[in-house]
């Protein structure tokens, strides 16, 4: 029994660092099914924890932009699509979960920081945004419209340039060069983000409208065709300019 605990957590071990790596599993492990699967389930986990982590960065540079707050439904975590369901001992899992719960603990930190310092930099400006919100807590934001912008971290209109598919997750990472970014309004020229397939067709060369929210890792809007991509246009320039003065908590 001990001889086979040592195995398995070297397999552990080897599936884990070449995960990490990008490189293939030791010759010897790859005939391995236990190592094969556990190397599976990483790539599937680091993935997932890589996209999280953008959305998390993507919200702390976002942080202070704005003033009055917009409520957002909590979203359950989804497990990958082909990823191995939990077993009764998963080293990676454990592994890869004290990371990520490492990681954005200190993103909190980062973002109480930038929080205490925008307050000392200007507390009249924080007095007077703290009035507004006051004045507007009567009202409930709706998540259309102004609202929906300003929960969101991408929206943009583009030609899809490429896509790759993920092992191991039953989504795609579909690349946009990007032709109108509505948020951010000064974005990058080229993104990329997951598609799980069972909600999305990217074709190359397609024009999509794609709106992703903070925190989520694959889009929640997706629209093609002109005569679709046209009226979501509409909608979003008229919400705009009311959707700079929200913020998303």
């Amino acid at each position: 029994m001990a001889g086979y605990a040592e195995h398995e957590d070297s397999a552990a071990a080897d599936a884990l660092w070449a995960a990490i790596t990008g490189e293939p599993l030791p010759e010897g492990a790859r005939d391995d099914p236990e190592a094969v699967a556990e190397h599976r389930s990483a790539v599937a986990d680091l993935v997932v924890l890589r996209e999280q982590l953008a959305a998390i960065g993507g919200a702390l540079a976002e942080a202070g932009e704005e003033t009055r707050p917009v409520r957002v439904p909590r979203q359950r975590p989804r497990r990958p699509a082909g990823a191995p369901r939990n077993r009764g001992r998963r080293p990676l899992a454990v592994v890869l979960g004290t990371l990520a719960a490492a990681v954005v603990a200190s993103m909190v930190v980062g973002m109480g920081w930038l929080i205490a310092q925008g307050g000392g930099v200007d507390s009249k400006s924080s007095a007077d945004s703290g009035a507004k919100a006051a004045d507007s807590a009567s009202g409930s934001a709706s998540l259309s419209g102004p609202g929906y912008l300003a929960c969101s971290r991408l929206l943009a209109e583009g030609e899809i340039a490429g896509i790759e598919p993920v092992p191991g997750t039953g989504r795609d990472r579909v690349t946009l060069d990007v032709t109108r970014s509505y948020k951010p309004a000064k974005g990058k020229t080229r993104v990329s983000f997951l598609v799980d397939r069972e909600e999305a067709a990217p074709r190359r060369g397609e024009h999509v409208l794609v709106g992703i929210r903070r925190g989520a890792v694959t889009p929640d809007r997706w629209t093609t065709g002109e005569k679709d991509i046209a009226r979501d246009r509409e909608w979003i320039l008229r919400a705009l300019p009311a959707s700079r003065s929200l913020t998303c908590e």
